[in-house]
């Protein structure tokens, strides 16, 4: 058999009907239309799409566009979500593949470390690093050298935060980090326990050294089963970073707050900025699609 991609149905369960889909888009047409018609009638409010368009972007009086506060917020977001995503890899990557196949004894300290992390609300981290360990965070120094070099700290602002944000850009960054890492070390340990140690062992009797046995033999087989579920982490990432508002940082959520004050406008501001989350989803999910056909195998 000869398909781009591999499902139960065509294998065992012949040709899926298309009828259920059918029903299911026309349910999800017909709930959007009622919740549609009854948000236009709500009582004693003014919808008014058109002031909403000033905080996504605006024009100075020179006639130049800059990017409004719920796209500044947007790019908060983007950042904080980048740098997790990558600390969380790499401290979780790392994890995984160090104590994937240990016994329980040699593997304590990892699931102490892995239950703790799991089991510990993200904002009690957040607040916990934030407030008790702010202080230890080399963010004076950082700022006092950023003064001396223009260029640099507009290269800093740019893709990580400006100046009188570093230590609330830090703070969130290593708290969703140390907290989703546990959940990356687990996946990776998985993935790479899931599978057979038949791989290695043929990889060995080949002569491959065991570095290389792993990561050109194992890795890639691991990585298709691992895909999935890190694309749904990173997508759970840069929806937790909206608790990097409670430390005023001014994210998605955070400018969200603020322009709701200041417009008074409530189901625009939401609507727009659950949307804006809903993009940043869609991106994770393209991203984690495309590496999956990467790294899966087709009989």
């Amino acid at each position: 058999m000869n398909q781009s991609e591999w499902s139960p149905f065509r294998s065992y369960g012949g040709r899926r009907k298309r009828w259920p889909d059918v029903i299911a888009v026309a349910l999800l047409c017909c709930l959007g239309l009622w919740l549609t018609l009854r948000a236009t009638r709500l009582p004693e409010y003014d919808w008014n799409w058109k002031l909403l368009f000033e905080f996504v972007i605006r024009q100075d009086s020179k006639g130049a566009w800059h990017p409004g506060m719920l796209l500044q917020g947007l790019f908060t977001t983007l950042r904080i979500g980048f740098w997790t995503l990558l600390f969380s890899l790499l401290a979780g990557g790392a994890l995984g593949m160090a104590f994937a196949g240990r016994s329980f004894v040699f593997s304590l300290p990892y699931r102490l470390y892995v239950n703790l992390a799991r089991n510990t609300p993200p904002l009690v981290i957040l607040f916990s690093i934030y407030f008790f360990a702010g202080n230890m965070l080399p963010v004076t120094g950082i700022e006092n050298a950023l003064r001396h070099s223009p260029q640099l700290r507009e290269v800093v602002a740019l893709v990580f935060a400006p100046p009188g944000q570093l230590d609330r850009m830090l703070a969130a960054i290593l708290a969703l980090g140390l907290y989703q890492s546990a959940y990356v070390a687990e996946i990776v340990r998985s993935g790479i326990e899931s599978v057979n140690q038949g791989q290695m062992d043929a990889a060995l009797a080949l002569g491959f050294p065991k570095h290389l046995a792993l990561a050109l033999v194992v890795l890639p087989q691991a990585a298709a089963l691992m895909l999935p579920p890190l694309t749904g982490q990173a997508i759970t990432i840069f929806k937790d970073s909206a608790l990097a508002s409670l430390i005023s940082l001014p994210d998605l959520t955070f400018q969200c707050l603020e322009a709701m004050a200041v417009s008074r406008m409530t189901f625009e501001i939401w609507i727009s900025g659950a949307i804006l989350y809903l993009l940043v989803g869609a991106m994770c999910v393209c991203a984690g699609s495309f590496m999956e056909s990467r790294f899966t195998f087709h009989k």
